[in-house]
């Protein structure tokens, strides 16, 4: 067992031996040389040299913040390996690169959670070095029955059931069970479980650290790297391959999409201006006797073709078309220049419709959006907008429509939705 911290001291700079001790322990733990005898991870080189280290003995080890302040007990450092320093330093930076302080304040964890979410977000990490040479200790998934692959919050929803001596960190303090506005247990830190330790440096300290922005920047670098040297995400750790494709392929919200791609279409109608009669220039008081046009902005005709087959999920179809009503309301388009047709694989019901509550919805057959496409574009006036609600396994039509098309796609599982005509603007309405 590890001795207690020493009694409240002062924050202070590393001195220039233990400074080269954590230095070295860097190289280690990136360096390629013999994947057997150091810690083959170049990809941690941007995040650990990003650290900045800070001396005090009221931690035990060493702890982070999330401003990536990495808080080190003078004495840990002189007496430890330089392997061991290197194994917490690289446990340490996987939980800033996954946001686990983030994360745990969306979960609302709190001194009382807090060991729970650290075993959690801790197993996570130990999935991710174990094919590495480095030792951190850390209980891998399986080791608590647990099964692989999971992400941090699943693992924290089964850690609550956890015995309390699987809760207590290995080096003996108290897990901190206190209510709220108790001092957590140091633990890994802040920069774990987004829980302020009272050694905790304010953001704007002289002593620096790295702002959000740079963050992004870091985990992005690392991102890249990391996929670079484990290889196809087929090889990754679940929760790994995950965090990958969240940096590098962040999944925009649909709701966003769609709002972005509704709004353009109406921008590019209202772009369009005419010349009339009925009303009067603003330059006629200099025309004299000849009469001159004005200018007009037509308003915007918008169909909405919904998919009424078998196949389409109701409940996300009712809120797709729900964000498709607030999004033109939001618009200003007017009432009563909106058509609703529902389509399986004919028109059943053509309405023109005030809001999404009043669509009359028929059907429940075969899939034709191609039909619907066509019966929009044969509407008096025609449409200057068709937005097309579908799962998408239908038939679309070979020409293009003399209309901007928006093809929303509704499914439940992103990433295997159907193709759609290169003509369409698409929008994948699929949980994240």
């Amino acid at each position: 067992m590890s001795p207690a911290p020493a009694p409240p001291g002062p924050v202070r700079h590393l001195d220039a031996d233990i400074a080269n001790r954590i230095s070295a322990a860097k190289l280690w733990l990136v360096s390629t040389e013999s994947p057997t005898t150091c810690g083959d991870m170049p990809y941690l080189a941007s995040a650990l040299y990003a650290l900045v280290p800070v001396a005090t003995e009221r931690v035990t080890a060493m702890t982070i913040d999330e401003h990536w302040r990495l808080y080190v007990n003078p004495t840990w450092a002189e007496t430890t390996d330089i392997s061991a320093i290197a194994a917490r330093l690289a446990h340490l930076v996987w939980h800033l690169l996954a946001e686990h302080a983030d994360r745990a304040r969306d979960l609302d964890v709190g001194t009382d959670t807090a060991p729970a979410w650290q075993r959690a977000s801790d197993a996570t990490v130990a999935e991710t070095i174990e094919t590495t040479a480095v030792q951190t200790g850390l209980i891998k998934p399986g080791g608590y029955g647990w099964d692989r692959g999971k992400s941090a919050e699943e693992y924290f929803a089964l850690a609550s059931g956890l015995p309390a001596r699987l809760l207590t960190p290995r080096d003996g303090t108290d897990p901190g069970r206190g209510g709220d506005g108790e001092e957590p247990d140091p633990g890994c830190g802040s920069g774990c479980d987004g829980l302020i330790r009272s050694y905790d440096l304010p953001p704007g300290d002289p002593a620096g650290g790295v702002d959000s922005h740079d963050a992004d920047a870091i985990r992005r670098r690392v991102a890249i790297e990391f996929q670079q040297h484990v290889g196809p995400a087929g090889t990754m750790p679940g929760e790994w391959a995950r965090w990958v494709g969240q940096i590098l392929e962040p999944i925009v919200p649909w709701q966003q999409v769609l709002a972005a791609a509704v709004r353009r279409g109406l921008g590019w109608t209202h772009g369009h201006t005419d010349y009339t009669y009925t009303k009067i220039s603003r330059r006629q008081a200099g025309a004299g006797r000849i009469v001159l046009p004005a200018l007009r902005r037509p308003v915007p005709e918008v169909a909405i073709v919904v998919d009424t087959s078998g196949s389409v999920d109701d409940g996300l179809l009712a809120q797709a078309l729900g964000e498709v009503d607030g999004i033109l309301t939001s618009s200003a388009v007017p009432q009563g220049s909106v058509t609703v047709l529902a389509v399986d694989a004919a028109v059943q019901a053509v309405t023109q419709v005030r809001s999404a509550r009043d669509v009359a919805i028929g059907g429940g057959g075969g899939t034709d959006m191609g039909v619907g496409i066509e019966a929009a574009m044969a509407l008096k006036p025609r449409p200057d907008v068709v937005i097309v609600l579908t799962d998408g396994y239908t038939p679309w039509p070979s020409i293009q429509p003399r209309a901007a098309v928006i093809a929303v796609l509704i499914g439940r599982v992103r990433g295997q939705l159907p193709p759609t005509p290169a003509w369409a603007h698409r929008v994948e309405c699929a949980p994240a």
